[in-house]
């Protein structure tokens, strides 16, 4: 996306509490106005964390993308206007969903975007941003004849807790969608109960969900039953198995990072497991997303630490065989030890 032409078309602010303390909804009525210095300050606030997003949703209903509230009220903004109308609903939808004990009370900031380039295309958008926690911060009070230090509370300008960013485009399939939940484990009612958006499965989203499911093997399968080497190799093959590579084929990923009859019989239960747990399924083959794996890169354990102060490192590119070492016990000493082998030292 490019938001360099961006601007801001209307911006509405509303309060929602939590509905099981009772604690009600308040609206206001019309938008505000956003003078040009503002304006400059909110973009860069509601836009620059969806910069890099790469989880496309979509709106999605158990029967009819009708029956979706957010995608019903956005869809009458988008084709009729009725800005101040809509939003009002939005946030007593928020409200209706807004039921777990755990919820705080918090402004809710709709916005009304223009000339987002999507696709090569300009097109307008909607923000719907939830803030709940506010940040304490010290202001200078002058006096006639002094500088005092008071506090006050207000929105931290750096950070977006909850957002949801919606593009004026592909209206049929329920738009396209980017989210924005820092508390997504424990606060699922904004993307479910909300928002009710589903990911689209393209090819960022099966190289994502594969490199978990390779993620969680490491740390579940093999870093607790096979050698610390073993756990390093699986990781580094992987990554050098997705960089190399434009799509991703199961029958190379076996012959190539599964040498093991075990670890090939391990894996395969692991996934399996793993695609009944998450409720989602493995394609056989798929597009490699490249800036996904870089992303990945640093979370798969690239490295060996002994005892408490020795941590060996190996490149992200290091494959298998290029790892020219060997693990052995000593018997006169009773500890054990990597022998490793090299050509140059830099």
């Amino acid at each position: 996306m490019d938001f360099s032409n961006a601007s801001i078309d209307k911006l509405i602010v509303h309060q929602v509490g939590n509905k099981q303390k009772d604690e009600g909804v308040y609206l206001s009525h019309d938008p505000q106005s956003v003078e040009s210095e503002l304006e400059k300050k909110l973009l860069h606030y509601f836009l620059k964390p969806f910069q890099y997003e790469t989880d496309l949703h979509r709106f999605s209903h158990s029967s009819s993308l009708a029956f979706n509230e957010v995608y019903a009220y956005t869809k009458s903004i988008f084709e009729h206007g009725d800005f101040a109308e809509s939003a009002q609903r939005i946030a007593n939808h928020l409200y209706d969903a807004s039921t777990h004990p755990k919820i705080m009370m918090g402004e809710l900031l709709i916005v009304h975007f223009k000339d987002i380039k999507f696709d090569e295309e300009f097109r307008d958008a909607i923000g719907i941003y939830k803030v709940e926690k506010k940040d304490m911060f010290f202001k200078v009070l002058k006096s006639h004849d002094s500088l005092t230090l008071g506090t006050d509370e207000g929105i931290n300008a750096s950070k977006i807790e909850k957002g949801c960013f919606i593009i004026n485009d592909d209206i049929e399939l329920g738009y396209n969608i980017y989210n924005i939940d820092i508390h997504q484990k424990v606060t699922d009612y904004w993307i479910n109960k909300f928002l009710s958006i589903a990911p689209v499965k393209n090819d960022s989203y099966k190289t994502k969900q594969f490199m978990n499911m390779c993620k969680g093997f490491v740390d579940e399968v093999v870093t607790p039953n096979y050698e610390k080497s073993d756990q390093v190799d699986f990781g580094n093959s992987c990554i050098d198995f997705f960089e190399k590579r434009d799509n991703f084929s199961e029958e190379d990923f076996f012959e190539e990072i599964l040498h093991n009859d075990k670890m090939q019989s391990d894996f395969v239960n692991y996934r399996d497991k793993y695609a009944d747990e998450s409720a989602i399924s493995f394609d056989d083959s798929f597009g490699i997303s490249r800036d996904d794996v870089k992303k990945y890169k640093n979370s798969f354990r690239a490295s060996i630490t002994l005892d408490d102060n020795i941590q060996i490192k190996f490149l992200n590119n290091a494959v298998q065989e290029e790892l020219n070492y060997e693990k052995g016990y000593d018997e006169e000493t009773g500890q054990s030890y990597y022998k490793f082998y090299f050509e140059d030292e830099y």
